[in-house]
């Protein structure tokens, strides 16, 4: 369905989720192309509410069709209805493991806002010729590429815990301490720190410990070296979680499902 300024696509919960993000560029539909290359399928954006460089992708969503586990019924949900927090949903909290998505309705712009401002995507996507869908999507794989270990390679959960938010009076005195923290503004009160950030200030960048490690490129994934236990990731997430706590008075929250 399209009207003169959006267009709606339903996408099937089986297809992978980068095809959905090339599939949109292609035809210059804006709202996807900043999550490019994140792994997966469509079916799971929403559960996490899946966000990287400036976009959630809770802001292209319609609605959603779901099954419930118990009854075998069909239901929609509405945007509303879902839930949506930073890398969280209605269906990561209440209603975990009682539905399963079939189904997810993208409401895109046919005349797209570019978003380069998070990170180097503007400066990556200058090289690549200026503002375009087709040069952000190209620009965020690029980075992805060289910062992110490929999971088929190397074992990882992508990243591994959520930037955190602080009130401005708390980043206040962290600023006096560490001049070079980096933050993004949420609101008049509210700070986004990268979880990144802390943990590479706090020494755990590259960082091995037995059969597994953070990555060199990008210290929030935590990386499987061989043979590692999950027992073993969550040692080491909850080391870092204790030193980041030590050294910022910030908690670190896993963003991953601990089963």
């Amino acid at each position: 369905e399209e009207d003169s300024e959006t267009v709606v696509i339903k996408a099937m919960a089986g297809e992978s989720w980068d095809d959905l993000v090339a599939f949109a560029v292609k035809n210059n539909w804006g709202g996807l192309e900043n999550l490019s290359l994140i792994p997966g399928l469509v079916g799971a954006c929403p559960i996490q509410n899946i966000g990287a460089y400036g976009v959630e992708v809770k802001d292209v969503i319609q609605q959603l069709e779901a099954l419930n586990i118990n009854t075998g019924k069909k239901q929609v949900f509405d945007n509303i209805d879902c839930g949506f927090a930073y890398r969280s949903s209605v269906f990561k909290t209440d209603l975990k493991g009682k539905y399963l998505i079939t189904a997810v309705t993208f409401k895109l712009s046919k005349n797209p806002k570019f978003n380069a401002s998070y990170g180097d995507v503007s400066i990556e996507t200058e090289k690549l010729g200026g503002m375009s869908l087709q040069n952000i999507r190209q620009a965020i794989i690029n980075i992805r590429t060289s910062k992110l270990p490929d999971p088929l390679i190397i074992g990882n959960a992508g990243s591994f815990f959520k930037n955190p938010t602080i009130d401005i009076h708390h980043f206040s005195r962290l600023i006096v301490k560490f001049p070079s923290i980096k933050s993004y503004k949420v609101n008049e009160q509210w700070l986004k720190i990268p979880a990144g950030w802390l943990i590479e200030q706090c020494g755990f960048k590259g960082y091995k410990e037995g059969r597994v490690g953070v990555h060199e490129n990008q210290a929030l994934i935590l990386i499987n070296l061989g043979g590692a236990k999950g027992s073993e990731i969550i040692a080491l997430a909850e080391k870092i979680q204790n030193k980041v706590w030590d050294t910022f008075e910030i908690k670190l929250e896993m963003e991953v499902n601990i089963i």
